[in-house]
């Protein structure tokens, strides 16, 4: 029997928590391929929750194609699960690019006057941060859907000098091109966040979704030209690592 304070501990709405519980079980073979899921009464009675909330969060489930309910028989795992395709997290510069390289642009917002970088960058960060900077918010999107919400301060010298592009691409492919040789720090920090209205609305996901917050810079000469702040849904990225890369 689960906590009973247990879905009191987020804000979410208590049918989302419910699915991403269900859909735990699926992932990790509690509820195999293939397999009835448990009664409405059981899992009212498992879970603390009522026949409505179930029924809701059953129907996230269907819509991902985890599940198929029949009138009279009840509810099963579908026997063959759709694999949702990830992009892996970067973690050096040119990891970054080739990322960047795969992914379409949706402009959002784009500011008419040049502004300052944020008072903080929610990063250590010593480096130059004077000037003026073009803001823009866009959604980037892979195989036509939304992938990455992007909140991107860029120089504003560099913006007018390569307007065109930056307006149909991802930034850091037209600094690498241009730039790449002169590029003296490039650092990015990973959090784990909740998404906002604004980022839930452009990414197609639900309020207070977890996502994976990128916030990286890139200096040229020492001082910082590029700053972006990214959300990605957290069940499409996926990280890797060398833990013995020295051996």
């Amino acid at each position: 029997m689960p906590d009973p304070k247990l879905f009191s501990r987020s804000p979410q709405p208590l049918y989302l928590q419910a699915a991403a519980l269900f859909r735990s079980n699926i992932q990790n073979r509690t509820w195999r391929p293939g397999q009835q899921i448990p009664p409405l009464e059981s899992l009212m009675e498992t879970y603390g929750i009522s026949r409505a909330t179930i029924r809701q969060a059953f129907g996230l489930l269907e819509d991902d194609g985890l599940i198929r309910r029949s009138r009279g028989s009840g509810t099963f795992v579908n026997a063959e699960l759709p694999e949702t395709p990830t992009l892996l997290i970067p973690k050096t510069w040119a990891e970054t690019v080739e990322l960047s390289n795969q992914l379409g642009t949706v402009s959002l917002v784009e500011s008419s006057a040049d502004s300052p970088l944020p008072d903080t960058l929610g990063m250590p960060c010593n480096a130059d941060r004077s000037g003026s900077f073009q803001y823009l918010r866009r959604v980037h999107t892979t195989d036509g859907a939304p992938f990455c919400y992007s909140e991107v301060f860029l120089d504003s010298v560099l913006f007018r000098k390569h307007r065109a592009r930056i307006r149909k691409s991802t930034v850091a492919p037209v600094l690498d091109q241009f730039y790449g040789a002169r590029i003296s720090e490039a650092r990015q920090v990973l959090n784990v966040i909740e998404a906002g209205q604004e980022s839930a609305e452009s990414l197609q996901i639900p309020v207070s979704s977890p996502v994976a917050e990128l916030r990286r810079y890139a200096c040229i000469d020492g001082r910082v030209v590029y700053f972006a702040r990214l959300e990605f849904p957290f069940r499409k990225v996926r990280m890797e690592f060398d833990l013995l890369p020295h051996r």
